[in-house]
This record gives structure tokens, sequence and C-alpha cells, in this order.
């Protein structure tokens, strides 16, 4: 593979990736003007011997990379500047042939500012490609039509999203990108799309990891953005504006506040209900979760989550029915009545405060009740080597309607396992 060497440095024997094929290879040789190499530094045209790849994979216009620094897009914003002897003005929407690096690909024009762009003009531009290209922010695009070229410019936001046509905030913080410090580029970075992941942060804003890394660090100390994850960025760790982690907190408050008031009988709500409601895949929802935990914003209890003010709630006729329905249970503690059950929310919460076990869908016993069911048949199998329904039955003196969902409930919890049609310990 030949080409020039645009940045950083290549080692014989190092691993590198294609960009755009994300085929990897590693590097065998190296030779600059037929010079062999053990290294080859930026600025230089390079010959690279690779293996681990087919040569007839490698086509024009392929990026070689450090593996998983360099993303290909479809979509860049850019500062384009029409060349002032272009034979027309630029139309929103028509099609241009973008030339990038040794790449060429067809690209749909769309003028970010108005409808048309005058021969001489700068204007702000996106391009969307029909076949991806390896680019950074800073690297320079030439369009064309056939055979004339119409213009060129700098790529400002090389993973761009589709937006609307004069639109100020957008203006202004793609003038922040080109022109600003790196603290302005990070933070107009992070805006575009938060939460950023820092691998594609620092590919997007164009800067070396270590300076990126030593930049966002200070930034979290002045709250200009919160790092999610590690305390150093890495990899795989989310970065948020200040504005937009306060954000992600309201939102979260707002649907745990909104859950308590429609349910307050329980505990709290699903954590797969809140990571939904904040459209996050798991593991970045996992460490968002224990950020907004160390922030106060809620409370983690097993697979719920909860405002940390909230306790489950009973009215005064609910508590009525909940004393009822518990004198009933301590009635016949075990044949308690299956007729007539309690509201669900009611169960449930007597269930989350461990007050009553439902053993099947139609048998509840009050705590104590199965406490006792369970120490006595433990000790019988213990002294007996196994138990059967029958037993059970005549133990406590219940029908089989309450035996059989009592012995399948202790298989699940792993007390008892079946043999034949006796049940011994585990």
């Amino acid at each position: 593979m030949t080409g020039t060497l645009i940045d950083g440095s290549l080692n014989v024997g190092q691993e590198v990736e294609l960009a755009v094929s994300a085929r990897k290879a590693r590097v065998r040789g190296l030779q600059t003007h037929r010079t062999k190499l053990e290294k080859a530094l930026p600025g230089s045209r390079v010959a690279a011997n690779l293996t681990g790849i087919p040569h007839d994979e490698i086509r024009r216009g392929d990026v070689m990379a450090t593996p998983g620094w360099l993303r290909p897009t479809t979509a860049m914003d850019v500062r384009l500047r029409v060349l002032a002897d272009a034979p027309h003005p630029l139309r929103h929407n028509m099609f241009v042939t973008v030339h990038s690096g040794s790449s060429e690909v067809i690209a749909r024009l769309r003028l970010l500012e108005s409808k048309t762009a005058d021969p001489g003009e700068t204007t702000w531009a996106q391009l969307k490609l029909n076949t991806p290209v390896a680019a950074v922010k800073g690297d320079y695009v030439v369009i064309r039509s056939n055979l004339t070229t119409l213009g060129g410019g700098e790529i400002v936001d090389p993973h761009a999203r589709r937006h609307r046509r004069n639109y100020r905030p957008l203006l202004d913080r793609l003038a922040s990108m080109q022109t600003g410090s790196a603290r302005e580029v990070l933070l107009k970075t992070i805006e575009v799309s938060e939460p950023a992941e820092f691998r594609v942060l620092v590919n997007r804003a164009n800067l070396q990891p270590e300076a990126a890394t030593t930049e966002l660090e200070e930034m979290a100390e002045e709250k200009l953005v919160v790092i999610v994850g590690r305390r150093a960025p890495a990899p795989g760790v989310l970065v948020y504006t200040g504005g937009g982690w306060e954000a992600l907190s309201r939102k979260a408050r707002s649907f745990l506040d909104a859950n308590h008031e429609q349910f307050p009988l329980r505990k709290g709500a699903p954590k797969e209900e809140l990571r939904s409601r904040l459209k996050m895949a798991p593991q970045a929802f996992h460490d968002v979760l224990s950020m907004l935990g160390d922030d106060g914003v809620l409370v983690e209890e097993g697979n719920l989550v909860r405002s940390p003010g909230h306790l489950p709630n009973a009215t005064e006729k609910q508590q009525a029915a909940i004393d009822e329905y518990l004198r009933l249970l301590d009635s016949e503690p075990f044949s308690p009545p299956t007729d007539g059950p309690l509201d669900p929310e009611l169960l449930n919460l007597l269930a989350d405060e461990n007050r009553v076990v439902r053993v099947s869908d139609s048998v509840v016993f009050s705590t104590s009740a199965y406490e006792e069911m369970v120490e006595r048949i433990t000790a019988y199998i213990r002294e007996r080597g196994e138990i059967t329904v029958a037993d059970v039955r005549d133990m406590f003196g219940a029908s089989r309607k309450y035996a059989i969902p009592l012995m399948d409930h202790l298989d699940h919890q792993r007390v008892t396992r079946r043999v034949g049609d006796a049940r011994v310990l585990r």
C-alpha cells in the first residue's frame, strides 16, 4: 500500500486497519523512495508491505490508521468556498463529485445557509456521501461536476447529522468548531451529539487523545463537562456537557416522579423502563445510573430505581384491606383462603415488605407461616432423607391444593430437588 503518511508514525510489526473496510493487517516492511525503514515519519511518501490482507482488497481511497481510531463517514459539514469562475451557482441538493484524499465519491450537496451559493461565495454546507470515506476534522475536500471544479473547503464536522437550513445556533457552533480553541472545539463537538463517546469525540475533534484527556479533565473540574465512567477518558467513557448532564438528570427525576405518582404502592420503577426512556445502551446506562446515584438523583435497589425520598404509601382504606387480609392468612396459616384475593398492588407491597410469600398465582402464605413450613420440611428431610407431597399434606393438615404449589416453589428456590415422587434437599 502506498501513499503519504499524513499524521503519526508507522513501525515495522505494527498492527493497522483499513478505515473503510475495517480489515486489519500488520506492517511487514516499510520503504521511502526505495530505502528500507524501521519507522516512517509524517509528511513522507511511504510504501507499506502488509501481511494479513489480500492485495486485491485494497482500493484507491483506502486510509490506513491505528485500529479503532478512524471511523468512516457518510455525512460531513464543511466550510465551502465556491470558485469565482464556477460556471453556475451551486444549488441545494444538487449532486457533486467529492475528492477527499485519494478517494472520489458521489455526494448530495446540502447548503446550510440558503438555497444557492454564487461563484466566489463562502458558505456552510453538508456533503451527504453515497459511499463511506475516511476523513477527519481539518481535512480538505474538492467538489466537481463532470470535469469542472466547482469549489472546495475544509471539513469541520466529519460525522454530521442532518440539519435545518439557516439555523443560527448550528452555524455559530460550526464556526466555533472551525476556529475555536481545543476547549471550544471539544465543547461544541459534544453538544452536537451528546453523550459523546471518548474515542468518537477525539476523532471528530481531530485531537490527540492525550491532549483531549488533559483538556476534558480540566473542563470536568470546572463543571463544564461531566465524564461518565472511569476517571480518565478512555474508549467506552461517555462525556456530557454540564447542561446536557443536568437535562439528563431532570429527565430521570421526571420519570421517577411520574412513576411514583402513578404507582404509589410500588417500591420503585424497573431499571429497564428508565433505560428505555433515556434511550441508552446497557453498558452506558449502567455507568450513567451509578453516577446519578452518586449525585443523589435516584437510589438503586436490585432491579428497581426510586427517588431518594420515596416510600410506598397506602391510604387509610388500603391499610384496612391489608390488615383484614393478614388476619385471614393468620386464621388458617397453612391453608389460607384463596378466594377474594387482595388487590395486586397491595399484594406486591406486602411481598416487597416481606410480610407475605407468594408460592403460586393463587396461594399466598404469611411470612411467619412460610418460614415455619420450610423449617419443618427441611428438618423432616434431614431426618428421613426425603419427603413426598402426601407427607407435606399430612404434616400441616393441608390439602394438595397447598402442598403441591409449596413444594414446586421450594424446588424453584433451590431448597429442594425432585427425585421421582419425592423431594430431597439440594
